[in-house]
């Protein structure tokens, strides 16, 4: 453990430089993480986006061609498939898409995101997946406690469902250990400030992983002008939200914005990481999610990350001016090692505990 902390940040160093050469040359890099969207089809009305409201896709990727899709060569190296969608769970097929892609990436990290609407289905589904030896993370939308999060998700009844479910989670992780990981996600913005300190008291009293999210506006979510994040009238209400999380380069990165700074970074879309939309399209991200470079249903995904669409989706990337997308920001600076090192620079407190240990002890 004495030596945890130097071990983790040569090898980052070496990976970011690696991929920084990489990255400006003719060689391409293969995705370690990849955000799938399972189905668009949703049973929330949440107030954060209007993916409720789009007309489902009618024939999305079967579970059988999810693993041949994973199973090619270009997605060997998966660190992190991250399941989300829509709501997973609506999918009566989805434990046969989690062995598939266990099958496909055995040393891929699967994450399951719901809104906890179906607390039993989550719950068959979890029991399912661990049953087949496979870990999971479990994450559990929670933006309020009681009827103030049923008026944010749009649906009575909701964090009751969510409740319920999250004390069942605990249970199992009682019984199964580190096979199971349940982690509560918030999301930070106008409509949910006020609730930000009871969210996370809650989320200890479960003893789950608290992960606070910026409210994101993109093609997407359909959000774009809804203007639920300002840096006027809840400006120091948010910045002090934000100083009071663990600093990290994410909250960094907020709190540069909040200041009204740019927030261009070096982004590794289409690089070290894509999304999979449930039809079959490969895009960039959730923020270029209309920028389509090619279909899985027609291409193979070697061919398709190759291919001059491929080039033109990241030169696209280049001239983006920045996002804080969460998975986007985290999985861009766990590529280049310049990030964190300036973080480290900024936080030489932090620096110590990592090389000492105890930071990872914590975390």
């Amino acid at each position: 453990m004495k030596y945890q902390g130097i071990q983790k940040g040569v090898k980052g160093i070496i990976f970011g430089a690696k991929n920084l050469i990489l990255r400006s040359s003719s060689e391409l890099l293969k995705p370690k993480w990849l955000w799938f969207e399972v189905t668009d089809r949703c049973n929330s009305c949440c107030t954060h986006c209007n993916i409720w409201r789009k007309k489902p896709t009618e024939n999305p990727l079967s579970a059988k061609e999810i693993k041949e899709v994973f199973s090619d060569p270009l997605f060997q190296d998966l660190e992190r498939i991250t399941i989300s969608g829509g709501e997973p769970v609506l999918r009566q097929d989805i434990e046969e898409i989690f062995i598939g892609l266990n099958k496909a990436c055995p040393n891929a990290k699967l994450d399951l995101s719901t809104n906890g609407l179906l607390p039993e289905r989550v719950l068959e589904v979890v029991k399912t997946i661990i049953e087949h030896n496979i870990p999971i993370e479990v994450g559990v939308s929670v933006d309020a406690i009681g009827e103030k999060h049923d008026s944010i998700r749009g649906v009575k009844g909701n964090f009751e469902r969510v409740d319920r479910l999250l004390h069942e989670l605990t249970l199992i992780r009682a019984q199964y250990g580190n096979k199971i990981k349940p982690v509560i996600g918030f999301t930070l913005s106008n409509l949910t400030l006020d609730f930000f300190e009871e969210v996370r008291a809650y989320a200890q009293k479960m003893r789950a992983d608290f992960i606070v999210q910026w409210y994101n506006e993109s093609s997407f979510y359909d959000n774009i002008g809804k203007n639920l994040v300002d840096k006027t009238t809840n400006k120091e209400k948010t910045m002090k939200i934000l100083q009071s999380l663990p600093s990290d380069s994410l909250n960094d990165l907020w709190i540069k914005w909040l200041r009204g700074k740019p927030i261009k970074f070096r982004c590794f879309a289409m690089y070290t990481f894509c999304a999979l939309r449930c039809n079959g399209d490969v895009v960039p991200c959730l923020t270029h999610w209309d920028v389509k470079v090619g279909n899985v249903r027609e291409k193979s995904p070697t061919q398709i990350w190759h291919s001059s669409e491929a080039q033109k989706g990241r030169e696209i990337v280049k001239k983006c001016p920045g996002c804080l997308n969460s998975w986007g920001v985290g999985w861009s600076f766990s590529s280049s090692f310049y990030p964190n090192l300036l973080f480290n620079l900024r936080h030489p407190n932090i620096l110590l505990k990592k090389i000492t240990g105890e930071f990872y002890k914590k975390n």
